[in-house]
């Protein structure tokens, strides 16, 4: 049975903590951003509306629109590239923001091209909490080039990585 560590981690330290630990640069952090929103599960479009209340898409988004990072599902796709092969960004007009036309489709398309997960907890028959969740991984080299910035562009993302001694969650 695999340990589970957890290591608080102060703010200018991700990177640092990375180094300390000796994780291989050539494994993967992995990131998990979870949001929620109060839900009415008797309409249709309840999961439509979370998508869309919730931050996680944009939080997504951030994260897709750096060159520096390779960002990939939990099933080692390339979800940018991925999207592209489906079709998602060929709407894009280059004088949008990319940030925000990647959000806008990561909302309306998350559910059928499975870019987020959504739960629903249903409180009686008509109210609820639907949960958006980005479970993503990352590059340990691409983390560890962004130096002090990792930090800021990571900020509320829930981070884990695995090491000789286990799976490592920090905080």
């Amino acid at each position: 049975m695999p340990h589970h560590h957890r290591r608080e981690f102060k703010m200018g330290t991700l990177v640092d903590t990375l180094s300390d630990i000796g994780v291989d640069e050539n494994e993967f952090i992995n990131l998990n951003y979870q949001d929620s929103a109060q839900v009415w599960h008797i309409t249709d479009n309840y999961i439509a509306e979370a998508l869309v209340e919730t931050a996680t898409a944009s939080r997504l988004a951030e994260l897709l629109v750096r060159k520096d990072l390779t960002v990939l599902s939990r099933w080692d796709e390339n979800i940018l590239v991925e999207m592209r092969a489906n079709g998602l960004l060929n709407a894009y007009e280059r004088d949008d923001s990319f940030e925000s036309y990647l959000t806008q489709t990561i909302q309306e398309e998350a559910y059928e091209y499975d870019l987020l997960s959504v739960a629903t907890e249903k409180y009686d028959y008509k109210r609820g909490v639907c949960e958006v969740t980005a479970n993503l991984k990352i590059p340990v080299k691409e983390v560890l080039a962004l130096g002090d910035e990792a930090d800021s562009v990571f900020l509320g993302w829930n981070i884990s990585v695995r090491t000789k001694a286990g799976l490592l969650t920090l905080e």
